[in-house]
């Protein structure tokens, strides 16, 4: 097999790593006034605030679990700014014991007040149980890395789909194939914690993910059904980080961890654009690699 291949894609993810973590991708080109990069991530800015008003790693990673729960089909940076503000009025709400203290009525009330959860009975049902399932240490290896700041990606993905005596899942919300590697990664940055195997944590495959690595000819899934596009998607870009130098934050550098947030703005603001105006819009240096054909531009 010729190495030309893995090697273009080794570099594609430095691109992709290195122009949003050194803040080089054109927004401007977008009609975005301010570059949105790692540190506007929602969750990394929701940590920051917390971080300032002095609240503890533990507390912060109870935090972060909770919100990420409710983080499915709905304006991120909005429901991060009220989970802060709802923390900075009523932090017992984010507390496992206080909440699986409190009834399901009364959680479902205070959540939907204060604009935390959107399908109210659900997310507020999804809440209380995480609390209850941590509480009662029934995933020792989630319990451990949020309190502790330690744990290992695998266990922390096996805990996570794990389901009580009466088959219910102990995880609502939490336990999918894209949220579930997604939390691991938020615990490890900006949570903090130590995650061993972080390098096994695959790149969450959506619409926006899947757009560039179509697009830079990453793989050949046009048109394939997304069951079987996810995997060979995802062991592409493990092969594509695994030998390479691809920037990320502390705790996940060189990983697909680190490459997923990347890889989701430039296909929501990178790729996406192009398509709707019909042509290619430089957006970064991955751009010049672009494979993509456009109605509105002529085929290079």
């Amino acid at each position: 097999m010729s190495v030309a291949k893995p090697l273009r894609n080794q570099a594609l993810a430095e691109m992709l790593t290195g122009d949003f973590y050194d803040k080089r991708l054109d927004f401007k080109s977008r009609n975005m006034p301010k570059a949105f990069g790692w540190e506007s991530m929602p969750e990394v800015a929701a940590t920051k605030q917390l971080r300032a008003d002095g609240v503890s790693p533990q507390v912060r990673r109870q935090f972060l679990t909770f919100t990420c729960a409710l983080d499915y089909a709905r304006d991120s940076d909005r429901l991060w700014q009220r989970a802060v503000a709802l923390f900075q009025s009523r932090p017992e709400v984010f507390s496992p014991a206080d909440v699986a203290a409190t009834s399901r009525n009364q959680l479902r009330a205070v959540l939907a007040e204060s604009g935390v959860s959107q399908r109210h009975g659900r997310d507020a049902g999804a809440w209380h149980d995480i609390a209850c399932s941590l509480v009662t240490a029934a995933a020792p290896a989630l319990c451990q890395v949020i309190d502790c700041g330690a744990g290992d990606a695998q266990e922390l993905l096996r805990e996570l789909r794990g389901k009580d005596d009466a088959g219910r899942p102990r995880f609502p919300l939490l336990r999918g194939p894209k949220i579930g590697p997604v939390w691991v990664r938020i615990m490890a940055h900006p949570g903090g914690a130590k995650i061993d195997r972080i390098e096994t944590i695959p790149v969450a495959v959506d619409v926006q993910v899947r757009r560039p690595t179509e697009n830079l000819g990453i793989t050949k899934t046009k048109g394939m059904d997304t069951v079987k596009a996810k995997p060979i998607i995802q062991c592409a870009w493990r092969d594509a980080v695994g030998n390479g130098n691809s920037k990320g934050p502390r705790n996940i550098a060189g990983t697909c961890a680190a490459l997923d947030p990347a890889l989701w703005v430039f296909g929501k603001h990178g790729c996406s654009h192009c398509e709707k105006e019909g042509r290619r819009v430089r957006f970064g240096r991955a751009c010049g690699h672009c494979q993509a054909t456009f109605p509105n531009q002529p085929n290079a």
